[in-house]
Formats: C-alpha cells, sequence, structure tokens
C-alpha cells in the first residue's frame, strides 16, 4: 500500500504554527537550481502527478538574486494558470524553502516571429489574494494542534454541471446549504467513484455558506486532517480543546469518510462528537467512496448513523453530462473548442469529471506549448497519452469502448434506433437487443449492475442481471443469437485498452 503523501500545513493566520514551522532564509550562495528542486519535492507531494508533469515540469530555474528565485514559463497562460489554481501551494512552499522574506518571480518567454525573444519579461508571482484556509466563523481561531482543511473557492454550486447522474446529490447539497440543519436531509451522505464530485458538493455547501455570511460556525475537515488532529490532541493531553472545537461546529463537513476504517479510537471519539451534534440539530455531511453497507471496517453504530438521513449516490457522467461539462470548462477558460473535439474527448474518456478536466488541461497545455490550434488531431494525441492507447492515427483513431458505444453498435446490427434499447418497450427484437447490449456492457466494461441498468432507462440491476441470463441461457440454442455475439465482440474488440 503506497504511504500516505503528508500535505502541508496551511496556517498562515496562527503565530504560534508560524514560529514552528518557519525556516531559516536560504542562503544566498545557493544555486536556483537546488533551491527549486527543494520546492518540487514538496509540490510534487500535493498535486496530482499528471498535474505536476503538466503545470510544474515545465518550469526552469533561472535565477536567486535579491531573496528572489525567478523562474522561466513558457507563456503567459502558465503565469495565469499557476496563480489561479496554485496561488497558496506556491506561497506556503516559498515559505518553507527559502524563509519568509522570499519572493517568486516568473520570466516569460516571448515570441517575435520566427525567433524567441530572450529579454526578461517579469511577472512578480502572487498577484492576487491568497486563497486562506477557511476557519469557522468565529473570533477564536482553533487550537493550533487542530489542523483545518483548505478550501477551493472554485467548488460552487454555481460551477457544478448537473445532470441525470448526480442529480439527487446535487438537489440536497444545495437544500442543505439553503436551510442547514432544517430539512430532513440530516446527515447527508454524498458517495460515489473517484472524481465524480463529492469534494465538489461538499465544500460549496460550505463555500455558499461563507458568501451568504450567516451566523453559523462551519468546519470542513478531511477524515485524515481529522484523524491528525486527534492523534496530536492525545499526544499533547489535549483531547477535551479538540472535542469542545467540534462540538461548537453549526455546520460540521468531513470528507472522504471511508479512511476512518480501522482507527478505532478515531471512530470512537467521531461517534460522540456525531451524537452530540446531531443531538442538538445541527447539520451534518459526510462524503466517501462507498455506500455505508459497503463500509465493512466502521463500526457498526457509526454506519448506521450514517444512513439516518439521506444517502445520495453519485454515478458516472453520461455521454451528454460529459459533453456539458468540457463545454462549461472550456468556456471558463475562455476558449470555444470545436465541437468535433469536445464530442471525442467525451467519447473517449468514460471514467469521472477529474479525468475529463485533466484531458482538457493536458489538452490546453500541449497547445500553448507547441504553440498550435486545438485540432481533433491533437485531440486524439492529448487522449491516447492520458489512456495509454499509444500514438493512434490522426485518419481513423479507435473510438473509444463506452455504454453508449455498446448501445449504438447493438442497435445499428439489429436496425432499430438507439433510444429503443432505454426504452419500455417489450418486443421481442428490442428486448433481446437489450439484453444483448446489457450482455455486453457486463462483460466488456468493468461497470456495476446499477451504473448498467441507469443507463438502460433507469432500470435496477436485477433487470440486468435477469438480461444477462437470458443471454446465457439462449446462447447454446440459436445460431443467430451466436453470431450476433460474435460479431458485435469483433466491432467492439479494437477499442479495448
Amino acid at each position: 500500500m503506497p504511504k500516505p503523501r503528508r500535505p502541508l500545513e496551511l496556517f498562515p493566520g496562527l503565530e504560534s504554527l508560524r514560529q514552528r514551522t518557519r525556516p531559516a532564509p536560504a542562503p544566498q550562495e545557493a544555486t536556483p537550481e537546488s533551491l527549486w528542486q527543494q520546492c518540487l519535492q514538496l509540490i510534487r507531494d500535493n498535486v496530482p502527478a499528471q498535474a505536476f508533469k503538466t503545470w510544474f515540469e515545465p518550469l526552469k530555474p533561472l535565477r536567486w538574486e535579491n531573496n528572489t528565485l525567478t523562474v522561466q514559463v513558457p507563456s503567459q497562460f502558465f503565469c495565469e494558470w499557476l496563480e489561479e489554481h496554485y496561488y497558496g501551494l506556491l506561497q506556503q512552499v516559498l515559505l518553507r524553502v527559502l524563509g519568509p522574506h522570499a519572493r517568486l518571480e516568473y520570466e516569460v518567454v516571448l515570441e517575435r516571429g520566427d525567433e524567441l525573444q530572450q529579454r526578461a519579461v517579469r511577472l512578480p508571482a502572487f498577484r492576487t489574494p491568497p486563497v486562506q484556509p477557511t476557519l469557522p466563523l468565529s473570533l477564536t481561531p482553533p487550537p493550533p494542534h487542530i489542523p483545518i482543511t483548505p478550501i477551493n473557492p472554485r467548488f460552487t454550486f454555481e460551477n457544478f454541471v448537473c445532470g441525470a447522474s448526480n442529480q439527487l446529490a446535487y438537489t440536497a447539497a444545495r437544500s442543505v446549504a439553503e436551510q442547514p440543519g432544517q430539512t430532513r436531509f440530516n446527515p447527508l451522505l454524498l458517495y460515489g467513484g473517484v472524481g465524480l464530485g463529492k469534494t465538489h458538493l461538499a465544500q460549496a455547501i460550505n463555500n455558499y455558506l461563507l458568501r451568504r455570511n450567516v451566523p453559523l460556525r462551519l468546519i470542513y475537515v478531511s477524515s485524515e486532517y481529522f484523524t491528525t488532529g486527534y492523534i496530536t490532541a492525545l499526544q499533547q493531553n489535549r483531547a477535551h480543546e479538540f472535542t469542545a472545537f467540534y462540538n461548537s461546529a453549526d455546520v460540521l463537513i468531513i470528507d472522504d469518510v471511508q479512511f476512518l476504517a480501522g482507527k478505532e479510537k478515531t471512530q470512537a471519539h467521531f461517534f460522540h462528537i456525531f451524537n452530540t451534534l446531531y443531538q442538538a440539530g445541527k447539520q451534518l455531511v459526510f462524503t466517501s467512496d462507498k455506500s455505508p453497507r459497503e463500509l465493512t471496517e466502521l463500526d457498526e453504530r457509526l454506519v448506521s448513523r450514517l444512513q439516518w438521513g439521506l444517502v445520495a449516490e453519485i454515478l458516472p457522467p453520461d455521454f451528454e453530462l460529459r459533453l456539458a461539462i468540457l463545454r462549461r470548462k472550456s468556456a471558463d477558460e475562455g476558449l470555444q473548442l470545436p465541437e468535433e473535439v469536445l464530442e471525442y474527448i467525451a467519447h473517449a474518456v468514460t471514467g469521472s469529471v477529474r479525468e475529463l478536466e485533466g484531458c482538457l488541461i493536458h489538452l490546453l497545455a500541449r497547445a500553448t506549448l507547441d504553440r498550435c490550434e486545438i485540432t481533433l488531431e491533437l485531440a486524439q494525441h492529448a487522449v491516447a497519452a492520458l489512456v495509454g492507447q499509444g500514438n493512434p492515427s490522426a485518419a481513423d483513431p479507435p473510438p473509444a469502448l463506452t455504454l453508449e458505444r455498446i448501445a449504438r453498435e447493438v442497435a445499428d446490427y439489429y436496425g432499430i434506433p438507439p433510444e429503443a434499447l432505454r426504452g419500455k418497450s417489450r418486443k421481442h427484437d428490442i428486448a433481446q437487443a437489450r439484453h444483448l447490449a446489457m450482455y455486453l456492457a457486463r462483460t466488456l466494461l468493468d461497470l456495476p449492475l446499477k451504473h448498467i441498468g441507469h443507463y438502460f432507462g433507469g432500470r435496477d440491476h436485477t433487470t440486468v442481471m435477469h438480461g444477462c441470463s437470458a443471454i446465457e441461457r439462449a446462447l447454446p440454442h440459436s445460431s443467430a443469437l451466436r453470431q450476433a455475439l460474435q460479431e458485435l465482440q469483433q466491432r467492439l474488440r479494437p477499442a479495448r485498452p
């Protein structure tokens, strides 16, 4: 099991913690390369691998003079992206490595005709207000040993793209934000796979209440930070402060509760905090990558309480939602991408919203670094680089294997519209085609039965099981069905990873 990354301690408002973590200023004789490598070591531990490769590896250290580290960036676009998305991280890394009085400066490579102009075009970093960790709305900050998870201000309800797969979770989160502690959604548990938007909705609740400036004490924390704070409190004999801090919350949001599994003492303490807040009518919100029934390593009493309110699942986005997300994200970046590019990415990247965003970011970075237009060919290479499909042919790229593609191929084979597979018709030919599409989806894609049923007209998992069993029973007795299966598998096989 990989060793968990240690996040940076982001507490610029707590003077006592500053004194403990503040380093000595970097020596003037240090080289820019060595200093930047120290910075990169911290950055690498705090960003996804793809983000690190895209946005930090291209940066080159140039100078360390007058307490200022200058790094070269490929374009103005890079500067703006770093400032918007990694401001707080860069600020804290600079403090840790170079000291409190150090500065960071970007040097942009300008283009003039066919030659690169290398004169210094310096832009100071940290030109926008820093994103501070969100503290409860109280005059008293938390004790120094209690870590508070940073909040992303971009995670708002307005920036969340809603569709059939996440409608319930979105509506419930919005209701909780508008009336915390006054709805039946208490506690609210949002669960689903990685990168589907659970953290976005959880932080959107926090950001919504902050914008309204309601007189509530808000606490948002990841389960890892909760556990770290509890262990530190025990070591310092300050568990009563830890308990009092969390018991004072009007809205408590804990992200990724599945990571409490196996931590018996932390679970027991969390159980008592849960009871205290629930009985006081305070709002509780949790996220998890599994349903409560699958959290087998959590205390049964705790699992039971997680199901007291609303349990809302977030499913993987369908093609329409993936396309809408790509349109929104590209518009947010001020770009209007060709529709064929957006549709290609939406068909090819089916896993999660995070993968979609990563593919789009990779595409924008490639276009910026290579100074070229965003075309279908560039999109094909960007997708291939991310999903490991090699170097696709620009003229005939292999389409990705998705539920949508399976439905299209089956519908085409039987000469019926794809919508019929998701409809209510029980005619024999349509029902058999639907069952065969379910069977292919089950055998070729690693998806839960519930997800397959959701795509084929909102049917439950037992319907999918019945459809797959019907195909398996009929295959030995129907040469036409065997031929259909063989031909469809042949059509679909080239796109498999």
